[in-house]
């Protein structure tokens, strides 16, 4: 009875991502093997949380760069996680 509590929480599939942003001027900025959680591609293109914490990885501190993701892939799927 414990176990299927504890297993049923887990099932936001966790993945292996690549990257691509283009900022305003178009330069290309790439993340490589960026691990995040989330059911489909669209999902995960879309989840302003989820794109927000890749960027940070980019710009670090900087305020005044904005990125506009234009890719993601994919990679591989690494377990399940709890949904955030």
């Amino acid at each position: 009875m414990l176990n299927e509590k504890s297993s049923s929480q887990y099932k936001v599939p966790i993945w292996l991502s690549n990257w691509k942003f283009k900022d305003k001027k178009g330069k290309e900025y790439k993340v490589d093997l960026q691990v995040v959680k989330g059911y489909n591609k669209g999902a995960i293109f879309t989840d302003q949380k989820i794109v927000n914490k890749v960027v940070k990885k980019i710009i670090g501190s900087r305020k005044k760069h904005t990125l506009v993701p234009v890719n993601l892939t994919l990679v591989s799927q690494h377990g399940y996680g709890i949904e955030d």
